[in-house]
């Protein structure tokens, strides 16, 4: 995709707005990913597109679905964030201090159910055994 700067927003706010009325939300999320790759979009080309969707008039269903999008993403980070410190908080309660190592494993699963899960094992464990714990 070889556009002049000025240009470059514009033509890629105009394929975010066609993927958006072609088709459903489930499928834009999945999609608009394609558009973001194959453009090479950066995160400051990011922020001016998004500026761009929400100037603009016919784009305000666009600006208020990614608005949504953004809230909804964000409360998943928080709950998942809030399982992992409650899985963390549980072993120390019942265990004293958890290694490093064991937190970065906790920190790096982003799994709701897998979290719900280990939150059980920390709660049923009867001692610390990191490989019974994670398995």
């Amino acid at each position: 995709m070889s556009y002049e700067k000025s240009e470059r927003i514009e033509v890629i706010r105009q394929a975010y707005v066609g993927l958006y009325q072609l088709a459903s939300n489930v499928l834009f999320d999945k999609y608009v990913d394609f558009i973001d790759v194959y453009a090479k979009i950066s995160p400051e080309e990011q922020e001016t597109l998004y500026q761009e969707i929400i100037e603009h008039q016919e784009t305000a269903m666009l600006a208020q679905y990614i608005r949504e999008k953004g809230k909804q993403e964000g409360l998943i980070q928080g709950m998942l964030q809030a399982s992992k410190a409650n899985i963390v908080e549980v072993l120390e309660l019942r265990f004293g201090k958890i290694s490093e190592d064991i937190i970065h494993q906790i920190q790096q699963i982003n799994d709701p159910d897998k979290l719900k899960n280990l939150l059980k094992k920390a709660i049923q464990l009867k001692k610390m055994d990191q490989s019974e714990f994670f398995c």
